[in-house]
């Protein structure tokens, strides 16, 4: 009879079968066999070492526990599983999961992009507020500077004189008396009339001793009633000049030349030029004379331009001519 003791002891050493389910149990129970062992072996080998004796290196105690440590093979660890190999229960489930947690971070990603958002427009708007009111402040606190620099600028130069001195001061103003004058940016600076050849400059006036709208001081320059509107706005703009002077012809002395269509030109104080086209004229007695046409403009115009100066008849008891030329323009 065959003897069969060594097929018995094989079967004996074999390991048993272990199932997948307790694959996991099976190797941590293995893994604490092991490390309680080689925890001993470690124990044993530093207690029959002598006091005196030089320690072995760890190597030689890595090396005594491997040898003389009982070691198993450990199964390989089941890798992760595919959703290609779940049940399609399972699969629905795990991409339910997936689905919520992406719309879960899509949502908390467009959060912090609105509030990011939200964020950069506060803070846009807020500078743009801060920036507005400045420019605001800073502009009005620079038309009160103008306007006051305006007014006494227009005072100072449009004292009330005495008639008695308008036109008495027949001295020529020199080369440069133009080109040196200097007034507001909105202010009339000088007066153009190429047809009668007047270049002049333009003084601000008010009213005379007598209350009538003052006159210049000197035969040659023109005179710009503070009453009356700036250059450009709407309204009209009121000038007068002297025809002459005591003994010699005044800036205006040939104002009555002038005819519909001819060109009169502003400057400002920002050196800026507006033109103007003459679109009435007339020769009105002093008596009777209508001072409040000549404070308004003509017909249908919106923004005029008037002059006027003196003619016909000297007044001895009234030092004064008798007739008025009176210029209506348009600004073009």
């Amino acid at each position: 009879m065959q003897d069969i003791t060594p097929y018995n002891r094989s079967l004996q050493n074999r390991r048993p079968t272990v199932s997948p389910r307790d694959a996991p149990a099976r190797r941590e129970a293995e893994q604490r066999v092991l490390y309680s062992r080689s925890t001993k072996v470690i124990t044993d080998v530093i207690a029959a070492t002598p006091a005196t004796a030089t320690a072995p290196a760890v190597p030689e105690i890595i090396e005594t526990v491997m040898t003389e440590t009982e070691t198993y093979a450990l199964e390989p660890v089941a890798p992760i599983r595919s959703i290609e190999t779940l049940s399609p229960d399972a699969k629905a489930r795990a991409m339910e999961r997936a689905l919520v947690h992406a719309r879960k971070s899509l949502k908390s990603e467009r959060r912090k992009q609105r509030d990011m958002k939200r964020f950069g427009l506060v803070f846009v708007a807020s500078v743009f507020v801060l920036v507005t009111g400045y420019v605001s402040i800073d502009t009005w606190m620079t038309n009160q500077r103008v306007k006051a620099g305006e007014s006494s600028q227009v005072s100072g130069s449009a004292s009330t004189a005495t008639s008695a001195l308008e036109g008495q001061d027949e001295t020529k103003p020199s080369a440069d008396s133009l080109k040196n004058y200097n007034v507001a940016p909105s202010l009339p600076r000088a007066i153009y009339i190429n047809k009668i050849n007047v270049t002049a400059k333009i003084l601000p006036m008010s009213v005379n001793d007598k209350g009538a709208i003052q006159a210049p001081l000197n035969i040659h320059d023109a005179g710009w009633y503070n009453g009356s509107v700036k250059p450009g706005d709407i309204g009209a703009m009121f000038i007068d000049g002297h025809a002459s002077g005591p003994t010699r012809e005044g800036l205006f002395a040939y104002l009555d030349k002038l005819v519909e269509g001819d060109e009169i030109q502003i400057e400002k104080g920002d050196n800026t030029r507006l033109t103007y086209k003459v679109v009435h004229t007339e020769v009105a007695p002093l008596e009777g004379l209508d001072m409040k046409k000549m404070l308004l403009p003509y017909g249908n115009v919106s923004r005029g331009l008037n002059l006027m100066t003196c003619t016909g008849k000297w007044l001895e008891d009234q030092k004064t001519y008798d007739q008025r030329v009176l210029v209506w323009a348009e600004q073009v």
